[in-house]
């Protein structure tokens, strides 16, 4: 197995550096961690499967802010503001802490294309960040190419790899569902959700291909959520985690409503994922009133359950991005806090993972052989990251610290108001 996805993390393994497209491809094959005491070993002999990515942004984005200084920020409150100012000081010192205690690169090398091929095949955009995201829709599913089969439970039946190599790849004991969510029996350990949150930026980007379709108002993201029998589905020691963007109305529903009423299940833990540039420099500035460089995943269990060996604790997750809204996949660091032998379970789900459920309306997108490689090859790899002169990427890296000081300051100073 090539190098983990894991580059660095803390003692206490609450700052972890990741890389984003290596732990997709870890999640393709089932690790130690999965299997049961007594059953064979995971089979480690197989090719290795590489991703098509975008390339690693060395500079940070050039965000838009509001040419009018009466612009107005959407109003939140006081809590919020402070929440956010706390995650604010939490980026920041992680990013410190990886800068003094870590020299390597903050992200692996990516392969960037396929080699030239007998047959036209798929292209994926490239362009980070810019490229709006495969569909995540909650209506008519949509069927890769060749489309997959379909059983009377809504598993999918992958095609033949063999005679199309650009068929869905289905990653060993993985268990891919489509159409609307069917009744289940099996509990998990794990829950894990990436709800299409409304969101106006993405339907500005309706007339890209990749684009997706937001649930439509926060009514509907309601109804929606409340539907899943959660509390049916997990075990009683089991996580449910939830990826939420960054506006606090969509906190505040899950916190005061969704866990708490429907779900039957109270917040342990924050997640954060940071996206910074090859260089370590945040992808945007932590400033940005129309845009973070960061998202949470909020980490919940069941009111009372047994939190386990020191529970779950608080974390900041940095890595390098790819292709717009394409999450890390934090399955190896999940099995540091799941029992041996877990299930688990993910939801709106667009690519697979070895051993787990997944469920969506296109859960098989980015399993299509376009977006995969074999280990041999080499062609279209590009190494990113520092290399050669580290003093002068120990300077970046002081300089991107001052510059997060600012923008926490420059916050801070918009809250705090004389009495």
């Amino acid at each position: 197995m090539p190098e983990s996805s894991i580059l660095w993390q803390n003692e206490a393994k609450t700052v972890v550096l990741l890389d984003l497209p290596r732990s997709i491809e870890e999640a393709q094959y089932l690790s130690d961690k999965q299997m049961l005491p007594g059953h064979e070993p995971p089979d480690t002999t197989a090719p290795f499967r590489r991703l098509i990515c975008s390339p690693a942004p060395e500079q940070p984005f050039v965000t838009p802010e509001p040419k009018s200084s009466d612009y107005a920020q959407p109003a939140i409150s006081p809590a919020a503001q402070i929440a956010e100012l706390m995650t604010m000081a939490s980026v920041k010192s992680a990013l410190d802490e990886i800068s003094t205690s870590y020299q390597g690169p903050w992200c692996l090398p990516r392969l960037t294309s396929k080699p030239p091929a007998p047959v036209e095949s798929k292209q994926i955009a490239t362009q980070p960040e810019e490229t709006a995201a495969p569909p995540k829709s909650t209506s008519t599913p949509t069927e890769p190419n060749p489309p997959p089969k379909a059983t009377e439970d809504h598993s999918i039946i992958p095609t033949n790899q063999v005679d199309n190599p650009d068929s869905p790849y289905t990653p060993p004991t993985s268990h891919p569902l489509t159409g609307p969510f069917p009744p289940l029996s099996q509990t998990f350990s794990l829950i894990l959700l990436d709800p299409p949150w409304p969101n106006r930026s993405a339907k500005r980007k309706r007339s890209s291909p990749a684009a997706y379709t937001p649930l439509p108002s926060l009514s509907s993201t309601h109804s929606l959520l409340s539907s899943f029998q959660i509390t049916t589905l997990l075990s009683p020691d089991g996580l449910v985690a939830v990826w939420v963007t960054n506006s606090p109305r969509f906190t505040t529903l899950l916190l005061n409503d969704i866990f708490p009423y429907n779900w039957g299940i109270e917040l342990v833990a924050e997640w954060t994922w940071v996206k910074v540039t090859s260089r370590g420099e945040p992808i945007v500035s932590l400033g940005s009133q129309w845009r973070k460089p960061y998202e949470r995943l909020l980490i919940a269990r069941k009111k009372g359950a047994c939190a386990g060996a020191g529970g779950v604790k608080n974390k900041v997750i940095v890595s390098v991005p790819d292709i717009h809204s394409r999450k890390p996949n934090l399955k190896r660091v999940f099995e540091e806090v799941l029992p041996r032998g877990y299930t688990a379970l993910e939801m709106f789900a667009r690519n697979l993972t070895a051993g787990w459920w997944g469920w969506g309306d296109e859960v098989m997108k980015f399993q299509g052989g376009e977006y995969w490689a074999q280990e041999e090859v080499v062609e279209g790899e590009e190494v990113v990251g520092p290399e050669g002169d580290l003093q002068e990427n120990r300077e970046e890296k002081t300089a991107g610290s001052a510059r997060l000081e600012e923008d926490i300051a420059g916050n801070l100073s918009q809250i705090v108001q004389p009495g």
